[in-house]
């Protein structure tokens, strides 16, 4: 077409209004207050014993559970960022720190485990996935609202989030005791939820 009067005219008639998405932190904000309790409403259809926070390891599993708070936020916050082209994410060197402490308290966790059966190894699994169910299609909603140059970054960042996100809620509910077998489903959990978070909103946030 070389009637650039006539390409343009047609294209206004095609356009349709953009809202401006909110500023990055009011999302993470809005999606935090949306999604902690759709998860915690989903926990109730898996039963579990509440924690017992006057145990000896109370303290650890407390600083585990800030500790994975604040990832499930910076991941988030970053699958939002990278979203938006021209956004710079935060470098994983902020979260390779977190990530070693919390694996050091695991670690310490596990150090002070008994040998006596635990009888909730398997139950984690299906309480992670089932709290992470409504979170994941809430930021595939958010990630939706503005696509994503990066598609795959995008989600599997959220789908992280998310997953730390359900730990947070699991330590609610949960021994403050970690379990070599906890800890097992607990990754397995995590892995499942990222993948399930890519499977299911590609369609919706990749660019065509």
């Amino acid at each position: 077409m070389t009637n650039h009067d006539v390409l343009i005219e047609k294209l206004s008639q095609q356009a349709h209004p953009v809202t401006r998405p909110w500023p990055d932190g009011w999302r993470v904000l809005a999606w935090t207050l949306m999604a902690l309790p759709c998860g915690w409403l989903s926990s109730l259809l898996v039963q579990r014993a509440v924690t017992d926070w006057s145990q000896a390891g109370a303290l650890l599993a407390s600083f585990q559970l800030l500790l994975t708070f604040v990832m499930g936020i910076l991941a988030v916050r970053n699958a939002f960022l990278i979203s938006i082209a021209g956004r710079r994410p935060l470098s994983w060197k902020w979260f390779m720190p977190l990530l070693i402490l919390w694996l050091g308290c695991v670690l310490a966790s596990l150090g002070q485990t008994t040998l006596i059966s635990h009888r909730d190894d398997v139950s984690c699994y299906t309480f992670m996935m089932t709290v992470s169910a409504p979170m994941m299609l809430l930021v595939i909603g958010y990630l939706r609202r503005t696509r994503s140059l990066h598609p795959l970054q995008s989600l599997v960042t959220a789908g992280a989030g998310v997953a730390c996100m359900a730990l947070t809620l699991l330590s609610f509910c949960h021994p403050v005791e970690v379990h070599p077998l906890d800890f097992v489903m607990h990754v397995a959990a995590f892995i499942t939820i990222v993948a399930a978070t890519v499977a299911l909103g590609w369609r919706w946030v990749v660019i065509r």
